[in-house]
């Protein structure tokens, strides 16, 4: 009896041992990775660079570079940028805007990262988190100490050499000298920048990318100034000969500049003996030209403007000159806020008139299918009831009979609208107003439309030459439904957007590329001349013209073509008066696309915005581009596209009035 006793309290004496030794083994592992993954994660450390070298202009996109350190083994993650937009003060609930990149990071090693950023205000820091197996690590940056109320004017120079330069006193913004291995790959970051200012630059090592983006900030609203320098071979490269007025040949020396002295006084009188560089104009107009040289030029490209200094301003008797602050105001221009509204309109509203409307229904709804399996199932319950009524089966056949019309309908309704691909996953429709500029470019304003038929996430890719891509925010909305992930991903931004089953998602965007289509209106003493010339590679249909009170059905403009029409004048003083008074109703205006007049009437021309009706102190011209080319795409077969891009071009009439 003692023996078993005594055998009872060895067992149970050894099971609390066994078990004591179990907890201090969880105990001591759970200490080794709570420190171990402490430790992974101290070994990432975060640093970031906002905007240009701590500057940004506050309320437009700017570049944001984040440098990763990495003290341990590589790793690989996703490097997370948070910005918050909307609030209060937009009058919109707030939301995130999710920037993320995959980074795979060496041991010991760093690797810096760019994005670019437009948060809603500078109450809220930016969030920058870095996620891996081994751990997260986390930074956040206060934008409070780095904005500016003025758009900034960026030098491009060897940054030895910015102290030297007298355009401090002259720079009517802050200026800030950065390197062209600095300069952002997407346009889009330009956007708090006024002018760009090249002093002895060497672009050789500028990417494809960089060159595109800075080209496609110029067009966009940008200026460039170009300051000529005794080092002319520079200005022979092709990197930057891409943006000159100009062709250099080399140096030419001058006694005097007379053209200077008539231009900014008689104190020009004293810059004897200077050396300018010398060259051939290509392009744009000379505001000073000396004995055949030019030596200010100015230039458009797009909206922007270039300017040209053929003069070193960094060395005598130049950098000496009393008037030269006075010079450099007129070269570097006073800052301009480039951003303007939207000149369509876009909301809820209008996408729910598009989205019920028959033509855009059959894209996402196969209409016809539906319309026949309906009948089917209608006429086998028909035939099911006719038997019931004349009792010819028994009601269990009748009731088989009807459970397999049922369920042969449904099946079948299924495998023919999903399996059989009739209905898409999604609808992406873009809907964008193209107005000229100089040189052959155009500035395209988008509107943009995401319509899902699942629940899902769409990427939405974009193409070169957008200067702003923002979403529409739900009024109201929770944060999820206005959440949007920016993937920073190859050099080229695309968007990732989560879209309920059969509900949509709503974009505003604003772009300027090449498109060679020219419409020039000459007004003359009897009568007043249009000229189209379609020099794309796109059909112009559906033209229109509104002259004096009037509207004027032109037809098609082929590609490759030339139209001129000509369009007399009204007799008398009187007359002239009465059709400048006489207004077109653009509702009037019909189209054989019913889409396409929905969109002109509710988006294009809305009459909230008083566009429905157009007085005659303006001509305008518009037509339909025909098989535009794509600035945004979804990249999956699943996804059905839907674009329609309408040209218009404003004329004024009179020298008063105003377009």
């Amino acid at each position: 009896m003692s023996f078993g006793l005594l055998r009872i309290v060895s067992q149970v004496e050894l099971s609390l041992s066994v078990t004591k030794a179990a907890l201090q083994s969880c105990l001591i592992a759970s200490l080794v990775f709570i420190v171990s993954f402490s430790l992974h994660a101290d070994e990432i450390t975060i640093d970031a660079e906002v905007g240009f070298h701590g500057n940004f202009h506050l309320g437009r996109p700017f570049p944001l570079r984040v440098e990763l350190s990495n003290l341990g083994p590589p790793v690989e993650g996703t490097l997370e940028v948070t910005v918050w937009k909307g609030g209060a003060t937009k009058g919109l609930a707030a939301f995130a805007v999710y920037h993320r990149r995959t980074i795979s990071l060496a041991a010991q090693a760093r690797k810096s990262a760019w994005f670019t950023v437009d948060p809603g205000s500078i109450g809220r820091p930016l969030l920058v988190t870095f996620h891996s197996a081994r751990g997260s690590s986390a930074k956040e940056i206060d934008l409070r100490r780095h904005f500016s109320p003025a758009p900034l004017i960026l030098l491009l120079t060897a940054s030895n050499l910015m102290p030297h330069l007298p355009l401090a006193p002259a720079s009517p913004a802050p200026l800030v000298a950065v390197s062209p291995e600095e300069l952002p790959a997407d346009a889009r970051a330009y956007g708090g920048v006024s002018t760009v200012v090249f002093y002895e630059p060497s672009l050789r090592d500028l990417s494809k990318a960089q060159a595109g983006a800075l080209e496609s900030w110029l067009a966009s609203g940008g200026r460039m100034a170009v300051l000529g320098s005794l080092d002319y071979a520079l200005y022979q490269e092709p990197s930057i000969g891409r943006f000159l007025p100009v062709r250099v040949t080399g140096l030419k020396n001058f006694a005097a500049l007379a053209a200077m002295e008539r231009s900014y006084g008689s104190k020009a009188a004293s810059l004897k003996n200077v050396t300018a560089m010398d060259s051939t104009l290509l392009g744009g107009r000379s505001l000073i030209e000396e004995n055949g040289t030019p030596i200010l030029v100015e230039r458009s490209r797009g909206k922007g403007k270039i300017l040209y200094l053929a003069l070193d301003i960094g060395r005598p008797p130049l950098s000496r000159w009393e008037e030269l602050p006075r010079l450099l105001r007129d070269i570097l221009g006073a800052p301009v806020e480039s951003r303007s509204a939207m000149p369509t309109s876009w909301d809820e509203a209008v996408f729910t008139q598009l989205l019920l409307n028959p033509a855009l229904l059959s894209s996402y709804v196969p209409v016809g299918a539906f319309f026949m399996w309906m009948v089917f199932y209608l006429a086998g319950l028909g035939v099911v009831t006719w038997l019931w009524q004349k009792r010819r089966l028994s009601w269990r056949r009748l009731a088989l009979i009807f459970l397999s019309l049922v369920v042969f309908s449904a099946s079948g309704g299924y495998l023919q609208f999903r399996q059989g691909g009739k209905i898409p996953d999604g609808v992406l429709l873009a809907a964008t107003v193209l107005e000229p500029l100089a040189d052959g470019y155009v500035e395209g304003n988008s509107n943009i439309a995401i319509f899902s038929t699942l629940r899902r996430d769409y990427d939405l890719a974009l193409d070169g030459g957008w200067s702003d891509f923002d979403p529409v925010p739900r009024r109201g909305g929770r944060l999820e439904d206005n959440a949007l992930v920016a993937l920073e991903e190859a050099g080229r931004p695309s968007f990732r957007v989560a879209v309920k089953e059969w509900d949509h998602r709503l974009f505003r965007g604003r772009s300027v590329s090449r498109f060679p289509l020219s419409v020039e209106f000459d007004p003359r003493e009897d009568k007043r001349v249009l000229k189209v010339s379609n020099l794309t590679a796109h059909d112009l249909t559906d033209c229109w013209l509104i002259l004096a009170g009037e509207r004027i059905s032109l037809g098609d403009v082929a590609s490759g073509s030339t139209r001129t029409r000509e369009f007399p004048l009204a007799n008398g003083a009187a007359s002239a008066a009465d059709s400048r008074s006489r207004q077109v109703d653009l509702r009037d205006i019909p189209f054989k696309d019913k889409t396409r007049e929905l969109l002109f009437r509710a988006s294009f021309f809305p009459q909230e915005h008083g566009l429905a009706r157009w007085g005659g102190n303006a001509a305008l011209f518009f037509g339909w581009v025909k098989d535009a080319p794509r600035r945004i795409r979804a990249g999956e077969e699943r996804v059905s596209t839907r674009d329609f891009t309408l040209f218009r071009a404003v004329f004024p009439l009179g020298e008063d009035e105003d377009l």
